[in-house]
Formats: structure tokens, sequence, C-alpha cells
């Protein structure tokens, strides 16, 4: 039987199997509305595995500093691989066009502008799915790992090249013991493609926030956990020192 670890967040640990947390070899969507933290469960997620599991964080909009600041302030552990895609994103790529835009505005010819190309890659040179699914793929048991997020995969390349890698990634982490989390923006893309990256996932949560009269409410769903769907609840959560922290849990019948 599979292992089952720790999510970081003790109260949805026991929402979830056997009262535990995750299976090793699990691929966990969490998707939410703006504001709602799914950035932040990302984080205590990954902070969760550091010291028992080689932890490697995926970041497509944060600087790498911003986020060791994010874990310091909740004093968790940064001993983790972080690969900023973001950046690397804007290195490889934008840099180069941002370079050729200012060249042409000085008045450079097509003939120098071309040698731009020296100095940069086209979107079309780097496919960064293919080398995520690459990195992921060296990974040894056990490990975890954070996308964050598939929006930024979403923006630069069709489905089918993203559900590919996901399918890949499933994979080796059931086949080699590792934890897989993506983070996804709630209702940013068409119900096609959210229901295809959804059936990949084992394990479907979502985050949202919702008006209550003249206050706001935090609710974290549990839409989907492959095989038990008994497992499905709303905790109603809020955000303390300890990071996203659940308050009630109400099972749907």
């Amino acid at each position: 039987m599979a292992e089952i670890v720790t999510c970081g967040i003790p109260r949805l640990d026991a929402a979830l199997i056997e009262g535990k947390g995750f299976k090793m070899g699990s691929s966990i969507l969490i998707a939410g509305t703006s504001g709602a933290g799914k950035e932040l469960l990302a984080k205590q997620y990954a902070a969760a595995g550091i010291g028992a599991e080689n932890v490697v964080y995926f970041s497509t909009d944060e600087t790498s500093e911003e986020l060791i600041e994010t874990f310091e302030h909740y004093n968790w552990p940064t001993d983790m691989r972080i690969v900023n895609i973001g950046t690397q994103y804007f290195e490889k790529v934008l840099a180069r066009d941002l370079q050729a835009s200012r060249f042409k505005q000085e008045g450079l010819s097509v003939s120098e502008l071309r040698n731009v190309g020296a100095y940069g890659a086209t979107a079309d040179q780097i496919n960064f799915v293919s080398d995520m699914a690459y990195e992921i793929s060296k990974l040894r048991s056990p490990f975890r790992v954070v996308v964050d997020s598939l929006d930024f995969f979403l923006q630069y390349y069709s489905l089918a090249e993203v559900l590919s890698a996901m399918r890949t990634i499933k994979e080796y982490a059931q086949a080699n013991g590792g934890l897989v989390l993506y983070t996804v923006s709630q209702d940013a893309h068409d119900s096609k493609t959210q229901s295809q990256i959804e059936a990949v996932a084992d394990v479907i949560i979502e985050l949202e926030v919702g008006r209550m009269a003249a206050e706001f409410e935090n609710r974290m769903i549990i839409k989907k956990i492959r095989n038990h769907p008994e497992k499905a609840a709303v905790l109603i959560y809020a955000v303390t020192e300890h990071g996203i922290t659940p308050e009630m849990i109400t099972r749907v019948a």
C-alpha cells in the first residue's frame, strides 16, 4: 500500500486519506480564485516535505527571493530546490524581444536586427513544458514537487502538450514514490481545458473567497479524491501565523 504523507496542514490531513494526508504517487490540483491563497497552500505543502523528501518548487510568477521571504515569514524551512521558470522565460525569451524592440526604435537596420538572435532564444526554440518534465524525471524517491502555476504553461503551450507532460509526470510519480502539486486559477480557462486537467488529477482542492454580508469567508472545497467520493468536504479556513488554517469541516453528503 502506498505511503501516506502530510500535506502540511493538520486539519486538512484529517479530512484526507486515513486522516493522515496524501498518498504517495498522487497528482494534486489546487484551483483558486484571486486572493484565496492557493500559492500559500502550495508553499505550506512544499515546506512540509523539506527534510524528509526531495522538494522542488517550479515558480512561474514569483522571484526566488520572494519565495524565500514568504517561507521565512512563516518560519518554514527553505532547504529546497527552486526552479524559477518565470525568470528563465524573461532571460531567454522576453529579454531578447525587448532588446530587439529597443534596437528597432533606435533605427538599426534589418541585417543588424538579425544579429539580436545571438543573444537569446525564441519561444519556439525552448520548451519549458518538456524541460520541467525532464527535471522531475531525474528526482529520486521520496520527492515532492510544486508547479506554481499551470496558467503559465497554458498561456504559452497547447493544451495537448500540457496534458501530455502532466500524464508523464503522474506516471513517474506513481512509479517512483513522489507527490506533484499544481496550482491553477479558477475560472481562468475554458470548461474543456479545466475538465481535462481535472481528469488527470487524483486530488482536487478548490479555494474560494465568499462574501457573507459585510464579511468575507474563505472556503476550501475537497472536490475529488480518486476512489474516495465520501471524502468530499467543505472547510472554512483562515490565514494565521501558521499559514492556511482550517477551522471547521463539513462533509458533503
